[in-house]
């Protein structure tokens, strides 16, 4: 089986500090476990790049991004040649399509 390299682009990785640190403020134990699920959910994407469900956003749908729910947050990929794009993590009540529009109109 091909194993993919999973990537996480500068913006993921900020998103990735604003969640634990939001959730760290209540509950160091929660925010550790949330961002080890997240990790876990995007390093299995690695053996299983196929595995997230595409956007079905009509603005967002010629960037062939795909998503993995690691509730209620949603990490937002794609797969280009070999590696696996993380974009962003977000929490599933922000307006992700805005977001992720806006993110590919400054490339």
């Amino acid at each position: 089986m091909k194993k993919y390299d999973v990537k996480l682009l500068p913006a993921a990785y900020s998103d990735l500090d604003e969640i634990f640190d939001y959730i760290m403020v209540n509950n160091q134990e929660s925010a550790n476990g949330i961002l080890d699920n997240i990790i876990l959910s995007l390093h299995r994407l690695g053996n299983y790049p196929h595995s997230g469900a595409p956007l079905l956003d009509c603005s967002l749908k010629k960037f062939n991004f795909k998503m993995v729910v690691v509730d209620p947050y949603i990490a937002f990929y794609r797969l280009i040649d070999d590696q696996i794009l993380v974009y962003r993590i977000l929490h599933g009540a922000r307006n992700c399509p805005h977001l992720l529009e806006k993110m590919m109109k400054l490339k």
